[in-house]
């Protein structure tokens, strides 16, 4: 199977997140940019996280549209959102999109990550994205136009919806997504103790 190497690394750091609660049975996706500008891998739309197989995984072209040796699933409604990401920051291999519930909360309540500890410095600037329905044309446009507003930021907050981060490559943007509810979880239990 083409790209097998990267369809098991998206599929185990799928599976990854699932058992670190970031993403829920059917909710959140992963996407991973393939190498040589042939467009990218995503998760598939509908389908159980937890136990994602790289057979899964969606290819798809550089405009998003599935490639022709696809079939199985279709791609995560967020495609557009992954899409508009990749077509802004060139230098961005991967995105990650979870409903993590610490990053929901902090979302939901426009919570600031304070500077607590030196982990949590990385998220001193965390934009927040008003709510938009999942899948919809406006979150994605909304998502890439504040990536693009702040050019340094690897990590957004999605209103009622969770977090989105990217990185040079997955291990990196999954890193952030871990560290970003690990800071979310800090903050609300030090608001909860004042």
């Amino acid at each position: 199977m083409k790209y097998h190497k990267f369809r098991q690394q998206l599929a185990r750091v799928s599976r990854e997140l699932y058992r670190e609660k970031l993403i829920t049975a059917t909710g959140g996706n992963l996407s991973l940019r393939l190498p040589g500008g042939e467009g990218f891998l995503i998760t598939p739309s509908g389908t159980f996280k937890g136990e994602l197989q790289s057979h899964s995984m969606v290819t798809l072209d550089n405009r998003g549209y599935p490639a022709v040796e696809a079939s199985g699933p279709p791609p995560s409604i967020e495609t557009s959102l992954h899409l508009q990401i990749y077509q802004l920051r060139k230098e961005i291999g991967a995105v990650i999109h979870t409903h993590a519930p610490a990053a929901i909360i902090a979302g939901l309540y426009e919570m600031n990550i304070p500077p607590l500890t030196r982990e949590m410095l990385q998220f001193k600037e965390l934009p927040l994205i008003p709510y938009y329905p999942p899948g919809s044309p406006e979150l994605a446009t909304a998502t890439a136009a504040t990536l693009e507003k702040h050019p340094t930021v690897r990590a957004l907050l999605l209103q009622n919806h969770g977090l989105v981060t990217i990185g040079s490559n997955l291990r990196e943007a999954a890193n952030i997504a871990l560290s970003l509810e690990e800071a979310c979880r800090i903050s609300i239990l030090c608001r909860l103790l004042k």
